[in-house]
């Protein structure tokens, strides 16, 4: 499976990224977005969390590591979306800059 990574630089301190993450996640679950929609949420503990995500019909599975600086990202694509990858890429990007400045 292809895979994106990526990281994230903040500078919050990792209970305040935590909290925005947590706090964008509950509205995106409310809001059941039409592109994508959080469809599992496990925190492993406190500062690692592994997701799935429903984006254009597509299963996503994910995790998230919340550090100190930065926040760091690991998505598997099932292969139909590969097409997708750097709308995906750039989409992630844009709401993970607004969530952590």
């Amino acid at each position: 499976m292809p895979r994106i990574t990526k990281s994230f630089p903040h500078s919050l301190g990792k209970d305040e990224a935590v909290r925005r993450l947590r706090e964008r996640i509950s509205t995106e679950k409310v809001n059941k977005s039409n592109v994508a929609t959080v469809t599992k949420e496990v925190w492993i503990d406190p500062y690692n969390l592994d997701f799935s995500m429903s984006v254009l019909n597509y299963r996503i599975d994910g995790a998230l590591k919340i550090g100190d600086s930065e926040v760091t990202l690991d998505l598997n694509l099932p292969m139909g979306a590969v097409l997708f990858k750097g709308m995906i890429e750039s989409q992630i990007g844009q709401q993970m800059e607004l969530m952590l400045s």
